[in-house]
């Protein structure tokens, strides 16, 4: 192996230790509640199976996190940003984070968490920032939430509502294109009353409590992508226990 060739090998694997250092630091102590990221998927039946088979973390993954990561820490939009609260669904109110660490295991089950963004005030008004990153190239332009992303915010207004009795109408999403220097796109839009949203947090937790989620196959598993990547590492066991044809 030649010099210049044993340098990029050193300098390649320090970049990666890197990122696998920074985003252990970033994730800091996970709480062992359900998270809204967890109701959110398009799928019920892959958060299931997350819950059930949980994955450890690989390395070789982290460059796809280490962006997003950056961006949330390094681009605060108000002084309220990266806030983490906690709601008890089926007892309808707020629990610290710190009385989620003292509960048993078994007194867990209905909690949810979340970690909100930002929280800006435009004028009078509250709103509920989030941004996300997206591979537009600078061809394709974000001009509508996604339906996962729009259902976070509105479950961010309950927790908010909930833990500090702020009363968020309107959220905004922050598209950033990685491949067009992060160009920013906002997308703003009212939110869903705060009843109608527990409403159908308490019906998500009750199908995940059924021990069998309905599948949905969608883009996490149907392959319909120029490289024809598959995102769910639980479509084998999903089809052995039934996943209906698309």
């Amino acid at each position: 192996m030649s010099i210049t060739t044993t340098i990029e090998s050193s300098i390649l694997n320090s970049l990666r230790k890197a990122q696998q250092d920074y985003l252990r630091h970033s994730n800091g102590q996970r709480l062992n509640t359900w998270h809204v990221s967890d109701f959110v998927s398009e799928c019920l039946r892959k958060t299931y199976y997350g819950k059930t088979y949980p994955e450890k973390f690989a390395p070789e993954k982290a460059s796809i996190f280490f962006l997003g990561h950056v961006v949330h820490e390094h681009t605060p939009l108000s002084k309220i940003n990266e806030l983490t609260m906690c709601y008890d669904i089926e007892r309808d109110r707020s629990v610290t984070p710190e009385e989620v660490m003292s509960l048993p295991y078994n007194d867990l089950g209905s909690i949810i968490t979340g970690t909100l963004d930002d929280l800006v005030k435009v004028g009078d008004t509250f709103v509920i920032a989030d941004k996300k990153t997206y591979n537009g190239g600078g061809y394709y332009k974000k001009t509508s939430p996604d339906k996962s992303y729009e259902l976070q915010l509105n479950i961010y207004r309950v927790l908010l509502n909930a833990a500090y009795g702020i009363n968020a109408e309107y959220g905004c999403l922050l598209y950033l294109d990685k491949k067009n220097n992060l160009d920013p796109t906002p997308i703003a839009f009212e939110l869903q009353p705060v009843n109608d949203t527990k409403k159908k947090m308490k019906e998500i937790l009750k199908e995940l409590r059924t021990g069998d989620p309905k599948p949905n196959p969608c883009w996490l598993c149907n392959g319909a992508n120029k490289k024809g990547e598959i995102y769910c590492s639980y479509l084998d066991v999903c089809k052995q226990e039934g996943r209906p044809d698309e």
